[in-house]
């Protein structure tokens, strides 16, 4: 098997530097427990500073931090609307950056479904809304859309790969 490149796709994933890394770098811009609740709630409509406050529980200093830093990374955008007493107020929305978060929300949620609630257990379940019927993500081959098993999952070089140096040092 060879990568995009036509190199030799054989990695030793312990040889590979920690970073550059799609997943540690995605972290480092909401990888807090907070800010993945804000994300979760904002995604379902809960979009005002102190709405967010109150369901969450979450203080307004470090509230107003990861807003500050979703929107900083792009995953929040702010909209101004009128509050009813003459003052203008900024309500958060998710982006189209944001909204590609969705994924991870739910393989979070089907992991915790399946880990930690336990099967029979799920508090919600997602639907489509069209059939009602119960729907799960899925891995699927880009080219055939046929699905594919995890365990048959391997890394090969992408267009971005930049082998670190044969004794391992970054």
């Amino acid at each position: 098997m060879t990568g995009l490149n036509g190199r030799s796709t054989t990695i030793d994933w312990n040889r590979l530097p920690a970073r550059p890394c799609p997943v540690a770098e995605s972290l480092d811009l909401f990888g807090d427990r907070w800010s993945m609740l804000i994300i979760r709630d904002v995604m379902n409509g809960v979009r005002r500073f102190d709405d967010l406050v109150a369901r969450l529980g979450i203080s307004r200093a470090t509230l107003a931090d990861r807003l500050r830093r979703l929107t900083a990374a792009g995953i929040l955008v702010t909209a101004e609307y009128d509050s009813g007493r003459g003052r203008t107020r900024t309500e958060y929305r998710m982006s189209a950056r944001g909204w590609d978060l969705r994924h991870v929300l739910i393989a979070l949620r089907e992991w915790g479904d399946r880990h930690v609630r336990g099967a029979g257990n799920e508090p919600l379940r997602l639907v489509d809304g069209t059939t009602g019927h119960r729907v799960r993500l899925q891995l699927v081959d880009d080219e055939t859309g046929e699905p594919v098993e995890a365990r048959h999952l391997v890394h090969v070089q992408g267009p971005g790969f930049d082998a670190a140096p044969a004794d391992g040092a970054a």
